[in-house]
């Protein structure tokens, strides 16, 4: 019988997270029309807002009310182009917030490799009128803020989003999205994460028409709260994980974040060796990790590029890999509602966290505090 007693600071957290995505959903297109006017306000849109000592003009979204909008903020002039700048579980976020940036406006976008510049000493360059979306939980992870002060003298504009609107890194920013998450305890990341995913949603509203709307956002509150209520066949698929020592995580598109995201929180709660793969990558080669004790959890929603993962089925059997399907087909055991849009991945992602903190308890472990890890991680 598994002991409900463990990890029960990840657990209050998970629960969190209806009332933190329903505070964001409220923000939503304001969060969207402050960030456009980032390239507008000032003409030029570009013109350097430090004022030679290293400060910045900031604006904080935290707490500002709304009113209801059922269509994304459209833009005339923005970014020439989009950088994600993050670490761990923030850069999962950060992936989901390229997805919705690529769809949406047709700009380049990148991921950001701090050590570039932390390790081999090349500066950016390139990078003025650009926007960089800097993601940290705590806002003090040192690399985030060196690199983001590196990108704000390369000339691009900084939003920030984070748990601490006072933090190092909200400092510095042009623009902040506070999450107003509260505190997180438990060394896993949950409340955290999918707000940051929200954020970016919303982010991404103000650099082009199509995204999300604050109503769809609005859904998803609700949403949470009903899967969050129901977790009868994630502790039945968290008995067979419990058995086995590694295990593919497949999505593609805007379950991709969440695959890799799911993989993280197993590895950290478990020390299972999971590992996330887009269902396209996961074809090329890595499949062959999976057999008779080596399973696939397929994680598909409602997208165009979910029948990819969907598709994995067959050949996975093939091999006598167990498979754990999560998502949104009728015949999937462990589900959630199709949306239609990105904020499937917060959903897919809540689903995760419910299966990291089930298989931890199965084993005995406390997920609250893995063995060696720690809640802020202060990588250089």
């Amino acid at each position: 019988m598994t002991d409900t007693r463990l990890g029960r600071l990840m657990e209050a957290e998970m629960r969190d997270q209806p009332r933190v995505l329903a505070a964001l959903a409220d923000r939503f297109t304001r969060i969207g029309s402050e960030v456009a006017e980032l390239f507008t306000r000032a003409g030029e849109g570009f013109a350097d807002s430090s004022d030679g000592g290293g400060a910045r003009s900031n604006h904080t979204a935290a707490g500002d009310p709304a009113g209801v909008a059922d269509s994304p903020v459209g833009v005339a002039e923005g970014p020439v182009g989009v950088a994600f700048l993050a670490r761990g579980s923030s850069d999962n976020a950060a992936l989901l917030g390229r997805y919705a940036v690529e769809l949406q406006t047709g700009l380049p976008t990148c991921l950001v490799a701090p050590s570039i510049a932390t390790a081999y000493g090349r500066e950016p360059a390139g990078f003025r009128g650009w926007l960089l979306i800097a993601l940290s939980q705590s806002g003090r992870t040192p690399e985030i803020v060196d690199l983001t002060r590196r990108y704000i003298a390369a000339g691009a504009k900084v939003v920030a989003v984070t748990n601490d609107p006072d933090s190092a890194l909200a400092r510095i920013a042009d623009y902040t999205v506070a999450l107003e998450a509260g505190p997180e305890r438990a060394v896993p990341a949950t409340k955290t994460v999918t707000a940051q995913m929200l954020a970016v949603l919303a982010i991404a509203s103000g650099l082009g028409a199509g995204g999300m709307t604050q109503l769809e956002a609005g859904e998803l509150p609700a949403a949470a709260a009903d899967l969050l209520a129901d977790g009868g066949a994630v502790e039945r698929a968290a008995e067979l994980l419990a058995t086995v020592d590694r295990l593919a995580v497949v999505g593609r598109s805007a379950c991709y974040p969440a695959a890799l995201e799911t993989a993280l929180k197993l590895q950290e709660t478990t020390g299972l060796m999971a590992h996330g793969f887009s269902s396209a990558d996961f074809r090329h080669g890595p499949i062959v990790v999976t057999g008779p004790g080596a399973p696939a959890l397929l994680m598909a929603g409602s997208g165009p590029a979910d029948t990819d993962t969907l598709n994995l089925r067959e050949p996975l059997s093939a091999r006598y890999a167990p498979i754990v399907l999560a998502g949104t087909a009728t015949e999937a055991p462990i589900t959630w509602p199709a949306l239609g849009n990105l904020g499937e991945c917060l959903l897919a992602t809540i689903r995760g966290q419910q299966l990291a903190l089930a298989v931890a308890r199965e084993l005995g472990i406390d997920a609250d505090h893995p063995t060696g890890l720690a809640k802020v991680t202060l990588t250089h």
